[in-house]
């Protein structure tokens, strides 16, 4: 059970990650957005709803974490260099 559990838990926070990049860079775009960036958006706020890992505290903290991405990429002026890989 211990190892489904923390299966899952990689698993969202996988998801969570997919969903902070993609709201990110849509963030970063200006009024403008490309339509793969939004695609790419649309399909990770879908996954992360779907998941049963999913809860609200996951999902703010995503949404949380992706603005102080941007405020990053403010500060430092480029998305590749405020982006964890």
């Amino acid at each position: 059970m211990s190892t489904e559990h923390n299966s899952t838990e990689d698993n969202i926070a996988a998801v969570r990650r997919e969903f902070t990049d993609a709201l990110t860079e849509v963030l970063a775009e200006n009024a403008a957005v490309c339509p793969v960036r939004r695609g790419r958006l649309a399909r990770a706020h879908a996954a992360i709803k779907k998941h049963p890992g999913y809860n609200d505290h996951e999902f703010c903290a995503a949404v949380e974490f992706a603005f102080a991405q941007w405020e990053a990429l403010q500060n430092a002026g480029s998305l590749g260099s405020a982006l964890p890989r």
